[in-house]
C-alpha cells in the first residue's frame, strides 16, 4: 500500500483539525490519567485522535462504527510501522473501544473486533545482558584516556549497582565514604537516598578517574569532557553505556544506561534473590 493513499495521518503525526472532538478527547485523558493511572497518557490519545480522523474521512458517526473501521484502521497502519507496535496500537484502540462503550458512545463494545498481530516466543530483543556479557562489555574498553577513564567507572556503577543515569550523575565526593567502604545513592526516583557498599572494583575505577579527573572546584565526581568541565549529565552517562553496547556487538533492545539496569536485575532474579530486594 502506497503511504500516499492513506485516508488519514501518520499516528505519530496527527494533522487534522480535532477540534470537533476535544470534548471527548478530554473526557477520555480524565479517564486514562483518574480512572486507569496512566502518569503519560499521550501515546493512548494519539491512537484515539488518529481514529477519530479515519471516521471523519469516512462520515461515519460513531454509533455506526463497524468492525470494517477497525480492521482498515489496523490495516493502515501497517503502512508505518512494525508488528511490535502495530500490537501496542491495538491495545491502545482497544481500550478507546472499551471506553467508547462504557460511555455508551458505542451500542455494542467492539474492542475484542481489535485483531493484534501475532509476537512469537524469542521475537523480541531481549532487554538486558547476561552477566558474562556484562563482564565482556567492562572489559573489552579502553582506559588509556580520561574520557574512557570516566566512561568505564560509570559504566561500572550503573552494571554492579544497577543504578539509573541520573543516580550515577548526580555522584558527588561527599557521598562516597572511603572509611565505611559506603556509597551515598542520592536523586533517586522516589525521592528517597540509599547506602550500598563500596566495591573494591568500583573504588578502584573511581581513583584511577579521579587522579587524572579535569580540574574543577565543581563537587561532583563525574564531569564533562569539554571546557569548563560542569558536571556530567545522564543523557552523557547514557550515551556512553549505549556506545559500549553497540561496540559489542550484543543485540538488545533500547541499549543504553537501563540496559545494564535490566541485566543487574537479572542476575539477581537468577540469583534467586527476593524480588524486593
Amino acid at each position: 500500500m502506497n503511504k500516499k493513499t492513506l485516508s488519514y495521518p501518520c499516528r505519530c503525526k496527527p494533522k487534522k483539525d480535532i477540534s470537533a472532538h476535544l470534548n471527548l478527547l478530554e473526557m477520555y485523558r480524565d479517564h486514562l490519567t483518574q480512572m486507569r493511572g496512566l502518569l503519560k497518557p499521550k501515546p493512548v490519545l494519539e491512537v484515539a485522535v488518529c481514529f477519530l480522523f479515519l471516521l471523519d474521512t469516512s462520515e461515519c458517526h460513531l454509533e455506526n462504527v463497524s468492525v470494517a473501521h477497525i480492521q482498515t484502521f489496523i490495516t493502515e497502519q501497517g503502512v508505518y510501522y512494525q508488528r511490535k507496535t502495530i500490537a501496542t496500537i491495538a491495545s491502545h484502540l482497544r481500550s478507546f473501544l472499551r471506553f467508547l462503550a462504557f460511555k455508551r458512545l458505542l451500542p455494542v463494545d467492539l474492542s475484542a473486533a481489535v485483531k493484534r498481530p501475532f509476537m512469537f516466543q524469542g521475537e523480541r530483543e531481549p532487554r538486558y545482558l547476561q552477566d558474562w556479557q556484562v563482564r565482556k562489555i567492562l572489559s573489552a574498553m579502553n582506559r588509556s584516556t580520561i574520557l574512557e577513564q570516566r566512561d568505564y567507572a560509570t559504566i561500572l556503577m550503573l552494571a554492579i549497582y544497577g543504578l539509573r543515569a541520573n543516580e550515577v550523575a548526580g555522584l558527588q565526593f561527599e557521598d562516597i565514604r572511603w572509611r565505611t567502604r559506603k556509597v551515598l545513592i542520592r536523586n533517586r526516583k522516589c525521592g528517597d537516598s540509599m547506602e550500598l557498599p563500596l566495591t573494591p572494583e568500583v573504588a578502584e575505577a573511581l581513583i584511577d578517574y579521579i587522579r587524572v579527573r579535569p580540574p574543577s572546584d565543581n563537587r561532583a565526581v563525574f564531569l564533562s569532557h569539554f571546557s569548563p568541565y560542569p558536571p556530567m549529565s545522564m543523557v552523557a552517562v547514557s550515551i556512553a553505556a549505549t556506545k559500549a553496547i553497540r561496540r559489542s556487538g550484543y543485540q538488545v533492545a533500547h541499549p543504553g544506561s537501563h540496559t545494564f539496569r535490566y541485566s543487574r536485575a537479572q542476575a539477581l532474579f537468577a540469583e534467586q534473590y527476593p524480588l524486593p530486594d
